[in-house]
């Protein structure tokens, strides 16, 4: 594997046991708003002090495309939270699978960059894992987990979040990696990028919780927790593509989230709650086996490097 590929990996790993905890918190009361803000206040507050200690700074005729793709991550993000909010981890998360084939159309179309036919293979393979999950989610009419519209939605957001992640992504390769001197760019592109994140979530604070409303719900612990491991998600995750370009087979890889998400969602449910504790082993292994598909997916994509 190239190493640049171990960023994409751990942050596959850092993205569900973030959501994990968040999930936690917002099962609890805690608003999803609160944790869009605190992630990005903490991506803000790191790239911001990186950019004032190295004193790299983007210039101001380009801050209109560091603009639009912390705009794009944004969005994505409240997405992703309210998809949690409304479904499971085990459900939401794999739908983000199909980010991988749309990253490969975008990439193809926006960057004019040729996909490898076993990209390819591996980005369909990846689109069918996720059918595959999905086909299990139905649960028996008149089970108490029964809610064909929660599902239905929980599916829209998290489309709607694979959309713009996959802006974000292809936003990262085309106007930084494709530069001379990427590495060095992505030092001073990246900094603007998150700190006009954690202006943008300003916007979402009056529907946040207070610090005192986390400490009554008992939930400061899991949201801080969730949220930073969020924000080294997102920090992995956009280095790789500033730095390394690579798109398609960067998500390729960080699609084993839903692997990740289908194990760890059903062996922690009844220790952080969820409605994964609930469903039938049946319904869980179907996941699986969706989730598997993403694996092969991978090494498909990898074959011969």
């Amino acid at each position: 594997m190239p190493l640049h590929l171990l960023f994409p990996l751990f942050s596959s790993i850092v993205f569900v046991i973030g959501m994990i905890y968040a999930k936690n918190a917002i099962a609890r009361g805690s608003s999803p708003w609160t944790g869009t803000f605190l992630a990005n206040f903490w991506l803000a507050i790191f790239w911001g002090s990186f950019a004032l200690i190295t004193g790299r700074f983007l210039p101001i005729a380009v801050w209109w495309q560091a603009a639009l793709v912390a705009g794009s991550f944004v969005l994505g993000q409240v997405l992703t939270y309210l998809a949690y909010k409304h479904g499971d981890v085990s459900v939401a998360t794999p739908i983000f699978g199909v980010k991988v084939i749309m990253v490969a159309l975008m990439v193809s179309a926006w960057a004019n960059e040729e996909i490898p036919g076993r990209v390819w293979i591996g980005a369909v393979l990846a689109t069918i894992g996720v059918g595959f999950v999905q086909s299990g989610t139905r649960m028996p009419t008149g089970s108490a987990q029964h809610n064909p519209q929660k599902t239905v939605l929980t599916i829209v957001l998290a489309l709607g979040a694979a959309i713009c992640m996959s802006l974000f992504d292809v936003g990262l390769q085309a106007w930084v990696f494709r530069q001379p001197n990427p590495a060095v760019l992505a030092t001073k592109f990246l900094p603007t990028v998150f700190v006009a994140t954690g202006l943008f979530s300003c916007a979402v604070l009056p529907w946040a919780d207070r610090p005192s409303r986390l400490a009554e719900l008992g939930t400061t612990k899991p949201i801080v927790i969730g949220t930073l491991l969020m924000a080294a998600n997102a920090m992995s995750m956009s280095w790789s593509l500033s730095a390394y370009g690579d798109a398609t087979r960067i998500n390729i890889v960080y699609a084993l989230r839903g692997l990740w998400a289908v194990a760890l969602a059903w062996a922690l449910a009844r220790f952080f709650g969820g409605q994964e504790s609930h469903h039938s082993a049946r319904v869980m292994l179907l996941r699986l086996f969706g989730a598997a598909l993403l694996t092969a997916s991978v090494l498909v994509a990898l074959m011969g490097n």
